[in-house]
């Protein structure tokens, strides 16, 4: 078994998916891991967003457009069914996470979710599903094309096209990788199930505001951790892949301006026409 103290490394990656004490059993008996080397994972990640904004927005989804009312209707049905699938599985990840840090009395000290690592847990394998579920948010943007009223916005393409790749670095840090399933998971249970049965109006504008916090507190743990904690193997990752340190202000920052312009737009100064405007438009 893999020391708890191992830590992933930028661009190295040899990641532990599930630990020997999975669950606390015996399976499996010896790790399963991740082994990637050199600049694949860069390269996969840097894939998944060109696939994403310039074959399957553009093309893929205009091109599967539901043709008549039968299409239409069962479009909607299973819209339905992932708005829900994804507020339970949003909702899972926010309570195990959460549970975790109370069972290890981490939650009680920001130095110590920021430090304590991920390696050697259950939490890891779930860090793993909820890092996929980057990808399978896509079909979002398949069901506002082909049920929307409007097209994607630059947010919502921009978000979805880097939050796979964000969420493969973030798992350097076991801070921000941990709050990344407790916060994201949190506002995404709230965003789903706003999408599965609309919310009263007046709560809407909840959603954006609990994005707008949540995106500006994993900023600042991904910043402060390396100072946090100097001795980690990880926090040498700054200066020895600079590249892959920065990558990420090139993403958060960026969801955080425009989801306060949205929240500028949409609630002051309401020039958006439709009631609140967030269905369908917030990822």
């Amino acid at each position: 078994m893999a020391s708890p103290s191992f830590d992933v490394t930028y661009r190295e990656v040899d990641i532990e998916l599930v630990p020997t004490n999975f669950l606390n059993t015996s399976w499996p008996k010896e790790p399963i891991r991740l082994v990637a080397k050199n600049y694949l994972p860069a390269i996969a990640m840097l894939s998944t967003f060109v696939f994403y904004y310039l074959v399957l927005v553009p093309h893929v989804f205009p091109a599967s457009k539901p043709q008549n009312n039968e299409s239409t209707k069962l479009r909607h049905k299973l819209r339905n069914a992932h708005n829900l699938i994804m507020c339970l599985y949003s909702g899972m990840c926010f309570a195990l996470t959460a549970y975790y840090l109370f069972s290890t009395n981490e939650i009680y000290s920001l130095n110590a979710i920021l430090c304590t690592p991920v390696e050697g847990t259950w939490l890891r394998p779930l860090s793993v599903t909820f890092t996929i579920s980057k990808i399978v948010e896509w079909i979002d943007t398949a069901f506002m094309i082909w049920l929307g009223k409007h097209p994607p916005a630059f947010l919502h393409k921009y978000h979805h096209a880097t939050t796979f790749w964000l969420f493969c670095l973030v798992s350097n840090m076991p801070g921000p990788e941990k709050l990344g399933m407790l916060l994201n998971g949190f506002v995404h249970l709230c965003m789903y199930s706003h999408y599965y049965k609309s919310w009263p109006k007046k709560f809407v504008p909840l959603i954006t505001i609990l994005q707008i916090l949540q995106l500006s507190f994993v900023t600042y743990a991904w910043t402060v951790s390396r100072y946090q904690c100097p001795t980690a193997k990880w926090a040498q990752g700054p200066h020895q892949h600079p590249l892959e340190f920065i990558s990420p202000y090139a993403m958060v920052p960026v969801y955080l301006y425009l989801f306060v312009v949205l929240f500028w737009r949409r609630f002051v100064q309401k020039k958006r026409k439709g009631g609140d405007g967030t269905k369908g438009k917030s990822s």
